[in-house]
């Protein structure tokens, strides 16, 4: 009897023995779509993901396998689609991964589709086989047969190493390469996270249910809002500390993001290098052109947009910018580094749109604040104004500026404070002017500002009526020697900036300024 117990025993052990020697060798394998599967490798691997999707009369790798054996791979890839592997995309490359590639070639592959950068950095690491092997495309590209569409999309411009994203419209997947990562750290030094940011709205507009990342959990749609309002936020908090002018490691240590943006927590939470970077970006010499300074010779109107301030966050600011500038076709550069603002700067532009005081608050609200402007940013608007160019003073943009200086001077009038914010009229009081034409009497809630003007040199085109009968300039324009400038007191609240009448004011006193009336 015992001799039986302990046989079952060792039958049962070897069976389970062949079942892990015979297991495959890719444990984080899922079937997402038709003909298509996701892949996921260890934390050695950094996370990553790669793919395969059946065609025709073959098989599409999507990014190489990390930590197994080509060999192995592929046999598991064949086995499960029926059709041998030729066509690898590539959404993301290390040096590292070179040897993987070598192989994939050595076993079948005969074509590597991939961005310009990643093709450049493949062909500068070896032979002269990479030159047939390799295909490198800079625009959306056509990577499927009669079978299956599939769409490379190249993002270099987001990822400074090279990027790709790979796209299966019918199937509705999208595998995301490095602009989405969901579970480790987004790593952020290299990237420009405001292309970042663009491109993957971009991307939500494709329409996929599921997102396989470059490293990470792959999952549905909210992948990619995941990764843009993690980084828009990021971004948020980061400008708002430099709007106040703190210190980079003041703001390393009060940026905190929410629990609902990580997926991974602590594992995918920003480290200082990456808030580090984002600063950078946001700061000089990076901003506000981020390196793309607009060539004089550009036909199209560009514009140094400096927002944001203690009591005015940049993030909503922009957002209301952003549709009068796409409405009348002029590239905004936005800033919240005041130290942008100068001579240098201006002489690329054709218009300056300021949105915010005149105060910074190195150590915080509880100490006291600082005048930013100095005497030499002063004279560059002037002379920028005065020689030609278009200026659109935004709501306190008056507020706690050098006292009796030439800015002040310029501008026409004086911030002597503002009522609460509540709801008034806003009147016209010339409708003949380009500025505010079709524009009708309003409403808004707002702060109703009641700044001093100088009559003999402005020409008055609105006013503010509170509900107990405050009446105040609301806005004027004048021409400054050979400039435009508009003066236009709201815009403090989210709701007053995106006021259908007040961005048909902002659409006429941006084309008004630039003499397209």
């Amino acid at each position: 009897m015992h001799f039986r117990v302990c046989l079952a025993a060792a039958l049962l052990w070897g069976f389970l023995a062949t079942l892990v020697t015979a297991s495959p060798p890719l444990p984080h394998v899922e079937k997402i779509a038709p003909g298509v599967h996701a892949v996921g490798f260890a934390h050695r691997h950094k996370s990553a993901n790669c793919g395969w999707v059946t065609l025709g009369d073959s098989t599409l790798l999507v990014d190489i396998p990390r930590g197994v054996p080509v060999p192995e791979f592929l046999s598991e890839v064949v086995g499960t689609s029926g059709k041998p592997a030729r066509t690898l995309l590539l959404t993301h490359f290390q040096n590292e991964d070179l040897p993987t590639l070598l192989s994939l070639s050595g076993h079948g592959i005969r074509k590597i589709i991939t961005s310009t950068n990643i093709g450049k950095r493949i062909a500068g690491n070896s032979t002269k086989v990479w030159s047939k092997l390799v295909q490198a495309v800079s625009t959306k590209t056509a990577v499927g047969d009669d079978t299956l569409s599939i769409d490379l999309i190249p993002l270099d411009s987001v990822v400074s190493p090279g990027g790709a994203a790979v796209h299966l419209p019918g199937q509705k997947v999208l595998f995301a390469g490095p602009i989405v990562v969901n579970g480790p750290r987004a790593r952020l030094p290299g990237t420009n996270t405001a292309r970042w940011v663009s491109m993957l709205r971009q991307l939500e507009e494709l329409g996929a249910t599921r997102v396989v990342p470059g490293f990470g959990s792959w999952g549905g749609a909210h992948l990619l809002e995941r990764q843009r309002r993690y980084l828009a936020e990021l971004r948020r908090q980061i400008a708002y500390g430099i709007t106040m002018g703190k210190p980079l490691e003041t703001i390393e240590r009060e940026t905190l993001l929410p629990a609902s943006y990580f997926t991974w927590m602590p594992y995918d939470s920003p480290k200082a290098e990456d808030i580090a970077h984002v600063h950078s970006e946001l700061t000089i010499s990076a901003a506000p052109f981020g390196g793309r300074p607009p060539e004089r010779s550009d036909s199209q109107p560009h514009a140094l947009v400096l927002i944001g301030d203690r009591y005015h966050e940049p993030e909503y600011i922009e957002t209301g910018l952003r549709r009068v500038f796409g409405a009348t076709h002029v590239v905004p550069h936005f800033t919240v580094d005041v130290r942008a603002l100068s001579a240098e700067t201006l002489a690329r532009v054709d218009l300056l749109v300021v949105l915010r005081d005149g105060m910074i608050w190195p150590e915080g609200p509880k100490k006291p604040y600082k005048i930013w402007m100095t005497p030499a940013q002063e004279v560059a608007v002037v002379q920028f104004v005065r020689g030609g160019g278009a200026f659109l003073n935004l709501h306190n943009s008056m507020g706690l500026y050098p006292k009796d200086g030439p800015y002040l001077d310029l501008v026409g009038g004086r911030y002597i404070g503002h009522g609460p914010l509540e709801r008034f009229r806003v009147e016209v009081v010339d409708r003949t002017h380009p500025v505010t034409r079709g524009v009708e009497d309003f409403s808004v809630a707002d702060e109703q500002h009641t700044p001093p003007y100088e009559k003999e040199k402005v020409h008055l085109l609105l006013r503010n009526r509170s509900d107990d009968g405050k009446v105040a300039a609301a806005g004027w324009v004048y021409e400054p020697g050979r400039g435009r400038l508009c003066h236009l007191a709201n815009g403090h609240t989210r709701e007053s900036l995106l006021h259908p009448a007040f961005q048909l004011l902002l659409r006429n006193a941006v084309n008004w300024c630039l003499r397209r009336e």
